[in-house]
C-alpha cells in the first residue's frame, strides 16, 4: 500500500489502526492465513470508510521476529479505493513481543504527534496477534512495556491480545492490554480472531463517534 500525504487533521475525528503481527518461526504454518487476514482487515477498514464518512482513517502494520521489529506499512490514510498491496511474512527466528509493542507504540505516538494529530479526537486500536509468547526481547522490558501501555491508556488507546498459546489470558493481564482472546493454533485460528478484531474495532469507532456527536449537541 502506498503511503499518502497527510494533512493537519482537526476537523474530524480520527481512527488509527495499529497491528502487530508475529513472524518468528512457529508461524511458518499460519503465515498465508495471516497474510490474507490482513488483508482483509483493510478491506473492512475501506468499508468503514464508506459508512462512516465523518471519520479519517489510518493503519499502521508492524512484524516481529528474530532480532527484527519491521514497520511493514507505514501509517497510511486508508481510502476506500486505497490501493492495496499484501502483507508479506517470512517467519523465522524467536520472539520479541516487548520490543514489538514498545517500539511500534513508540514511533506510531511520536508520528501522530508530528502530524498534530491530537488525543482530543482521535482512537487508536492496537491488536497484537501471536502463536507464542515474549522470549528474546532486547529494548524494552516487561515493565517498560506496561508503564508505556498504561500511559497510552489515558490518552484514548486499546489494547487488544490476541494469542494462541495457553498463557494468553495471564500475559494480556500482565502487560495491561484492555482484551484478549485465545485463538486457535490454525490458519482459521487466525482468520476468525482478525475478524474479531475488524468487528469490535468497528463498534468502538460507532462508540466513539456517537460519544464525539453527544459532546457537540450539549456543547451548542
Amino acid at each position: 500500500m502506498k503511503k499518502q500525504n497527510i494533512n493537519h487533521l482537526t476537523e474530524k475525528a480520527v481512527a488509527v489502526t495499529l497491528m502487530l503481527i508475529d513472524e518468528s518461526g512457529s508461524m511458518v504454518a499460519l503465515k498465508s492465513a495471516t497474510e490474507e487476514s490482513h488483508l482483509g482487515v483493510v478491506q473492512n477498514i475501506q468499508r468503514e470508510c464508506l459508512n462512516m464518512p465523518e471519520m479519517i482513517q489510518f493503519m499502521n502494520t508492524w512484524s516481529f521476529g528474530q532480532s527484527r521489529i519491521t514497520e511493514k506499512q507505514k501509517l497510511t490514510k486508508i481510502e476506500p479505493d486505497s490501493e492495496l498491496q499484501p502483507l508479506i511474512l517470512k517467519p523465522n527466528g524467536s520472539t520479541p513481543l516487548f520490543d514489538a509493542i514498545g517500539t511500534a507504540c513508540t514511533q506510531l505516538e511520536q508520528e501522530l504527534m508530528r502530524l498534530r494529530i491530537t488525543n482530543e479526537n482521535t482512537i487508536v486500536n492496537v491488536a497484537l496477534f501471536t502463536d507464542g509468547f515474549e522470549n528474546s526481547s532486547r529494548e524494552f522490558s516487561l515493565n517498560e512495556v506496561k508503564r508505556l501501555i498504561e500511559r497510552l491508556k489515558l490518552v484514548g488507546w486499546t489494547f487488544h491480545y490476541y494469542g494462541s498459546d495457553k498463557s494468553v489470558e495471564e500475559m494480556a493481564e500482565t502487560m495491561k492490554f484492555n482484551h484478549n482472546v485465545k485463538m486457535a493454533n490454525t490458519g482459521e485460528g487466525f482468520k476468525k480472531g482478525m475478524e474479531s478484531f475488524s468487528e469490535k474495532s468497528f463498534h468502538s469507532k460507532q462508540e466513539y463517534l456517537k460519544s464525539i456527536k453527544f459532546q457537540h449537541e450539549n456543547n451548542q
